[in-house]
């Protein structure tokens, strides 16, 4: 019985070892493949013939040198015909429509600012003067037509001149022209009489102070 069991143990570490060994050959087999291959690209390259490299000499340099130096020669004269018209064209045009002089300007008022600011300071103060000067002459106008539209509105409540009253509000009224140039000449020489009449007496008054 011992005897078998060892025969039986035998046999498993035999059949162990053939496995192995063909796991060993496997991996051989693969390996052999894998050099097969390299060498099979190794004769290959070696079949295809060696492309000759391009080298690049001195003279081959100073050509190219030469050719790029008479582009960029030959582009700076153009360029510089090309400025010379635009320049002439620019000059044969007139100033004030160029945009050079709106650029001087803004230049001009940007350096000359703070005397901008006292020149818009003066102006403003010199308006604001004229507009109250104007307002102040306007209010006495007003207050001295007012005035009279109250005389006249008095001497016609009171019933004076009724006749003359009346003449007055037909002309006005009816818009007739000629009724309403005498009454304005009339008016303007009695205004003219009164105002000499007026300076007489002041320079009269003055030549009696003098005289004391």
């Amino acid at each position: 019985m011992d005897s078998f069991d060892k025969i039986e143990t035998m046999l498993a570490e035999i059949i162990e070892q053939g496995n192995e060994q063909k796991k060993t050959s496997a991996k051989l087999s693969e390996k052999m493949d894998g050099i097969d291959g390299r060498l099979g690209n190794i004769e290959t390259a070696s079949s295809n013939p060696q492309t000759s490299e391009s080298v690049i000499t001195l003279a081959d340099h100073e050509k190219r040198i030469g050719a790029v130096r008479a582009t960029v020669n030959k582009w700076y004269n153009d360029y510089a015909e090309t400025k010379k018209q635009c320049d002439e064209l620019l000059a044969e045009r007139p100033y004030w429509a160029t945009k050079v002089w709106p650029i001087r300007a803004f230049r001009w008022i940007h350096d000359k600012r703070h005397y901008w600011i006292w020149v818009v300071y003066v102006l403003f103060t010199v308006i604001f003067s004229l507009f109250i000067c104007l307002t102040t002459i306007q209010k006495r106008q007003i207050r001295e037509l007012q005035q009279t539209q109250m005389k006249y509105r008095f001497i016609k409540a009171v019933g004076a001149a009724p006749r003359a009253v009346q003449y007055l509000e037909d002309a006005y009224d009816e818009y007739d022209r000629d009724r309403i140039n005498y009454i304005e000449n009339t008016v303007s020489d009695y205004e003219k009489a009164l105002k000499h009449k007026a300076d007489s007496i002041a320079r009269e008054e003055r030549r009696k102070l003098e005289r004391f």
